[in-house]
């Protein structure tokens, strides 16, 4: 059985006013990439977010924009076993 993931917003992104369909293909796109990195960055790139693993390396981009860069982090925090 796989873990579970807890999604976590923080009030700066709730703040952003990103549309549902927005923050869940942001979420969908890095439970597709976890098994390349557990940090991802999305950030503005005119019309579109580039997506990269925080060093800069490019992972691709979403067809949306984003007012600012947007972090999604996995971390196995409390994790038992």
């Amino acid at each position: 059985m796989g873990k579970s993931v807890q999604k976590v917003m923080t009030r700066g992104v709730q703040n952003l006013g990103l549309s549902q369909t927005v923050i869940e293909t942001l979420f969908k796109k890095a439970e597709g990439l976890l098994s390349s990195t557990t940090f991802l960055a999305f950030g503005p790139k005119g019309q579109a977010i580039s997506i990269n693993d925080g060093n800069g390396k490019s992972l691709g981009t979403l067809p949306f924009m984003l007012p600012e860069k947007v972090w999604i982090i996995f971390d196995d925090h409390g994790a038992v076993g």
